[in-house]
């Protein structure tokens, strides 16, 4: 008999929809004795101990190269991908890790994504630029980052899957992938969302802090933003310590001038992590001498309402993109691909591994 704990009830009606199937899932199973504990040391459903974190994944496999992958890589938080079930990171490992250690399924399902033959070289998880330097074929000639790039604190802008492809024989392309699950909102602007209380902070500092945010933000939500920004490389502006506003400038795949013109900035909120992420495409493909290169989000279609919006997110990133911009980035739902999945898989093991995924994440 496992030991009592409780469902997580926070969150909006996607998120509680996760944590009842995770935890039913997780009930279900006799083999899992008792139940993980949150950074709060409560006991949840849909939470594993560390010793049972092999019930997270599809496949040992896919359990032990995970392992290997946080012990060698900058790949976030190791006790949440191996103990919490309703977490992204678990759901996008099961998924790209065996695609990743089954070259042959990767094909035929990139084949399908792109309606065009194509060849995966290389399936790199929690992608982190110059750091993958073993793809032959795909060597890099220079600083392929957005210029924000601190190991040391684990910090810049990454990929959570970055696909190396050939396509018509001799022509190369990479794509990134943001995968988001239960996520409600993609990264924001943390220059916009202002300075934080320090500890210890007076009643004086904090009155100051808050007025500086607040000027802050009203330069970024103003037709002046660019001038008084951008052009001025503004210190108030943390992007001005990067390359994002110069890259943006002469990309094809973001309309820099449109964005001169605008009465705010777009990146204050939500199209914040999109623009990085589409900009370090087709930074990557720069420097790797691609002939094409796509940044895609894969997400939940029951997610839509909340990561985008209802549509709005999307809606107002494709604005600001170009006409190639708008033809290399793709919101692709998780029913999509395992929907393609069940139409390819072929040999025994990779029907059990599939059925076990969608035992899981069908929701």
């Amino acid at each position: 008999m496992k030991i009592e704990a409780e469902i997580y009830e926070e969150g909006n009606a996607w998120q509680k929809k996760v944590y009842r199937a995770m935890a039913s899932f997780l009930e279900s199973n006799p083999e899992i004795k008792s139940f993980g504990l949150s950074s709060n040391g409560n006991k949840y459903k849909h939470l594993l101990t560390v010793e049972q974190s092999q019930f997270n994944f599809i496949t040992e496999d896919i359990h032990k190269a995970t392992k290997e992958r946080f012990s060698k890589h900058k790949a976030g938080d190791l006790n949440r991908i191996l103990t919490n079930t309703a977490a992204s990171q678990p759901y996008c490992f099961n998924l790209i890790i065996y695609l990743q250690q089954h070259p042959v399924l990767a094909d035929k399902l990139f084949s399908k994504l792109f309606d065009k033959q194509v060849r995966v070289h290389h399936i790199e998880p929690e992608f982190t630029p110059n750091l993958c330097n073993n793809i032959i074929g795909f060597e890099r000639t220079g600083d392929e980052s957005i210029g924000d790039q601190n190991l040391k604190l684990g910090s810049g802008t990454d990929s959570d899957i970055a696909v190396f492809y050939t396509y018509n024989k001799v022509k190369k392309g990479v794509l990134l992938i943001e995968f988001k699950f239960i996520e409600h909102e993609f990264s924001v602007c943390s220059s916009y969302a202002g300075s934080k209380k320090k500890e210890g902070e007076k009643l004086e500092e904090k009155q100051q802090r808050l007025k500086r945010n607040k000027e802050r933000q009203a330069i970024c939500n103003s037709n002046g933003f660019y001038s008084k920004m951008v052009v001025t490389k503004n210190s108030q502006c943390g992007y001005n310590k990067y390359f994002n506003w110069d890259l943006t400038a002469k990309s094809k795949v973001i309309d820099g001038e449109k964005i001169k013109t605008m009465s705010a900035c777009p990146f204050n909120f939500g199209l914040n992590q999109l623009w990085r992420n589409m900009i370090l495409a087709e930074q990557v493909a720069l420097s790797r001498n691609c002939d094409e290169f796509g940044f895609w989000v894969f997400s939940p279609i029951e997610n839509d309402n909340y990561l985008w919006k209802n549509e709005e997110t999307e809606k107002q990133f494709r604005e600001i993109l170009t006409p190639l911009g708008n033809k290399h980035f793709k919101k692709v739902h998780l029913e999509k691909i395992l929907e393609k999945l069940s139409n390819i898989v072929s040999d025994e093991k990779e029907k059990n591994w599939l059925t076990n995924l969608e035992t899981k994440y069908r929701i």
